[in-house]
Formats: structure tokens, C-alpha cells, sequence
């Protein structure tokens, strides 16, 4: 079929953007999503700019492990979200109301839990990174029962498709209060501790709204069907998150260990700009896998979906890959200042290894929609990066790229399988 000129003017060529835009993974409010994920992406790199200003290389080193811990941390509370997003998808998908009370407890007491078991070893973290106080930990370990409620909300909503409800949510807590609070207490003289205390407000205020969104799942069907999620599916987010969080900050947490404190900032402000290529795959991720979920990975319609999210990856994330590559000197200057000189010499191999691990976080998501223990395939990369960054971690280009290799095999192990799955129809049960 050929196009007319006709076809081509501005309002046909507006409309059709439009339609694209409201179409596949950005339908149904997730665009929303990704404008909140996006300005929360800025808000971040904002705080890392002002926060490495003000604290310089050797204390910005530390406040970036214990970001690494807060990530780790992460690792169940993300598991407990796509679980909940599956256990709400199969009621949306039955036409079942649901209620969320009961699981929602659960796992504010779970976070209760972990808040306790952290803060009992807080004096071995603090041997280990050479922070010289465990106060920060303390104030992690205080964030984790709300991150655990905020968790299991976010799930909720997400599996009802309600991504603006945890935009605001999100946006207004880990981006702006976090930026807020963060350059107002580090500047007033808190330090390291300061910064933690602003994601802990932050992440406050995220739970309060999610709470607030999510009053009808928690009071308005109390005595409907309880959402409850399969401990198998629990269990294999749980082993597949805590591997690519692991592979995401494996080698800043060891540099801060193997390098001296002033080398392993620098390599950590590498490393925080580097993984600009791997948030957009994050973001699209986080609104493709309802419709993941609700085809379980494996119908027409969920690997559509996937192949439209894999393209839109690569192409952003390749992209955002070569401009720090071509400028990793202005890009180092702009986020982090001349103190860290050093850093940009290593930009572009971590650049490209984010842009590896984007792709492989895309790859764990399609797994976990097919209850695959592919899932677990960026344990590979961690056992292999730990092992030849023990070896070869004599200087950051040398652990830079081992990262690069690392990321790009372990990326090529989880995508022979999913590219390879065959479309299965199978009869309802």
C-alpha cells in the first residue's frame, strides 16, 4: 500500500504517534509510568551530582555501598511485588474481587524481621566497608519495614494496571523529597547518614500515598477473596532478583573493598553514570510484565509485547551507551565535578556492560512470567565476576572490563532460551 502526501501531514502524522503511543506497552496509563520513571531517573542522578559534590570521593564511596546494601535489600521487596502482580493479574483475569490486608501485614512484619536482623549486624558491615559508624546502617536498616509495605502495594496496583497512582507515588517520594531532604541535610552537616535519612523520608512518603491509592484493596473487600502468591513464584523472583541486583553492584562493592577509599569513589561515580543505559529497559520492564503475566510469557500477544519492549532497549540504551562512550569526560564532569578525574576512563566499558544487564533484567522478566528457572541465569554472571574481579582488580579498567564480558555472556545465556521459546496454546484449566 502506498502513502499520499495527504498522509503525511502534521495532524495524520500526530494522530498516528498518538495511537502508537496509547497502544502495546505504552497503554492502559503506563506512559504515565515511564514520564514519573524517567523524571525520578533525573531526580537521582541530581542527588548523585549534588550529593558527591558535598561529601567528595572518599565518603561518596561509602554512601554508594550502602546504596549497594539498599539495593540488595530490594532483591525480596521486588520479589513480593511480582508475585502479588501475578497472584492480582489471575483475580483481574477471573473477574474475582480481592482483598490485600492480609498479605500486606504479612509483609510489614517480614520487614520488621529483616529491620532487626540488619541492624544486629551492622558492626561487621561497618568492619567490612570501612565506613567508621554503624549509624548508617541503622538508618537503612529503619527503611526496610516501609519499603516492604510500599512493595506490596506498588504490586497491586500494577496488576490492576493503575501505573499513575504509583507514578505520583514514586515521583514525588524517591524523586523529589529524596532530592530535597538529601541536599538540605548532607549540606546542613549530616554526611553519609543525611543522605540515608532523606531515602528514608522519601520512602515514607512513597508507602503513605500507595496506602492512600490502595484503600479500597485493603478496607473495601476485606471479605472477599484473599490475594495469596505461590511460594514457588516467591522463591524464584526472590533467587532471580537478588542475581541481577547482585550483578548490578558487584564490582562497586568490591572496588570499595579491593581499592583504596578515594580510587573507589571514583570507580562507583563511573558506575552510577554508566547505568543511565539500563534504566529505560528498568522502567519498561515494570509496565510490560502485567501483560507478561497475563499471557504467561508464552502466547502472541505477550511476546509482542516483548519484542516491542526488547527494541525500544536497545535502541535507547545502545544510544545513551555511545554518547558516554564518545564524552565520558564532560559526562563525568557535568554529574560529578573535576574531583573525579580519573573516572571517565572507564566509562565506556561500564557503559556498554549496563546496556548488557538492561537487556538481561528484560530477559528475567520474561523467565519469571514463564515460571522459568532461567530466571536464575545472572548468578552466573555473579559467581563470574566475583571470581576474576578477586584476580584481576589491580586497577578500574582491569574490573570495568571483566564487568563488560561478565554482563554481555551472562546477557547471551539468558537470551538464547527466551528467543528460542516456541508459542504454546494450551487449553484453560
Amino acid at each position: 500500500m502506498k502513502l499520499s502526501l495527504s498522509d503525511l501531514t502534521p495532524s495524520r502524522v500526530t494522530a498516528a504517534v498518538r495511537t502508537q503511543m496509547k497502544s502495546g506497552i505504552f497503554g492502559r496509563g503506563a506512559m504515565s509510568y515511564l514520564v514519573a520513571f524517567a523524571g525520578i531517573s533525573v531526580a537521582s542522578f541530581i542527588f548523585h551530582v549534588i550529593i558527591s559534590r558535598r561529601l567528595g570521593t572518599t565518603h561518596y564511596g561509602v554512601m554508594n555501598a550502602l546504596l549497594g546494601i539498599i539495593s540488595l535489600l530490594t532483591v525480596p521487596l521486588g520479589a513480593m511485588q511480582i508475585a502479588v502482580t501475578q497472584a492480582v493479574v489471575d483475580k483481574e483475569s477471573a473477574g474475582q474481587s480481592f482483598s490485600v490486608v492480609r498479605v500486606t501485614w504479612r509483609s510489614f512484619l517480614s520487614g520488621c524481621v529483616a529491620m532487626f536482623t540488619l541492624a544486629a549486624c551492622a558492626p561487621l558491615i561497618d568492619q567490612f566497608l570501612h565506613i567508621g559508624s554503624p549509624l548508617p546502617i541503622f538508618l537503612v536498616a529503619a527503611w526496610i519495614p516501609l519499603a516492604t509495605v510500599s512493595a506490596v502495594l506498588q504490586g497491586a496496583l500494577i496488576g490492576e494496571y493503575r501505573f499513575r497512582a504509583v507514578a505520583f507515588a514514586s515521583f514525588v517520594g524517591v524523586g523529589l523529597i529524596r532530592l530535597v531532604l538529601g541536599y538540605a541535610m548532607v549540606s546542613a552537616g549530616l554526611g553519609v547518614s543525611g543522605a540515608v535519612a532523606a531515602t528514608i523520608f522519601a520512602q515514607a512518603f512513597t508507602m503513605s500515598s500507595l496506602l492512600f491509592s490502595a484503600r479500597h484493596e485493603l478496607l473495601g473487600h476485606r471479605h472477599e477473596s484473599v490475594v495469596r502468591t505461590r511460594m514457588r513464584d516467591t522463591v524464584l523472583s526472590v533467587a532471580a532478583l537478588a542475581g541481577y541486583t547482585t550483578l548490578i553492584g558487584i564490582d562497586t562493592f568490591l572496588a570499595q573493598h579491593f581499592f583504596p577509599s578515594s580510587l573507589a569513589g571514583k570507580y562507583a561515580a563511573a558506575a552510577v553514570a554508566a547505568h543511565i543505559a539500563f534504566f529505560i529497559p528498568a522502567a519498561l520492564v515494570t509496565v510490560a510484565f502485567p501483560r507478561l503475566a497475563d499471557g504467561k510469557g508464552t502466547d502472541e500477544a505477550s511476546r509482542r509485547i516483548f519484542r516491542q519492549t526488547l527494541r525500544t532497549s536497545v535502541v535507547l540504551g545502545v544510544l545513551a551507551a555511545v554518547i558516554m562512550t564518545v564524552l565520558p569526560t564532560l559526562t563525568i564532569r557535568i554529574l560529578f565535578s573535576s574531583k573525579f578525574a580519573s573516572a571517565p576512563s572507564i566509562l565506556g566499558e561500564l557503559s556498554f556492560a549496563s546496556v548488557a544487564v538492561g537487556l538481561l533484567i528484560l530477559f528475567v522478566y520474561l523467565h519469571l512470567a514463564r515460571r522459568s528457572l532461567m530466571a536464575l541465569t545472572p548468578w552466573i554472571g555473579v559467581v563470574l565476576a566475583v571470581v576474576l574481579i578477586s584476580v584481576f582488580h589491580h586497577t578500574g579498567e582491569s574490573v570495568a572490563l571483566t564487568m563488560l564480558i561478565v554482563s554481555v555472556l551472562t546477557m547471551v545465556i539468558a537470551a538464547v532460551p527466551a528467543l528460542r521459546w516456541r508459542i504454546e496454546h494450551t487449553e484453560p484449566a
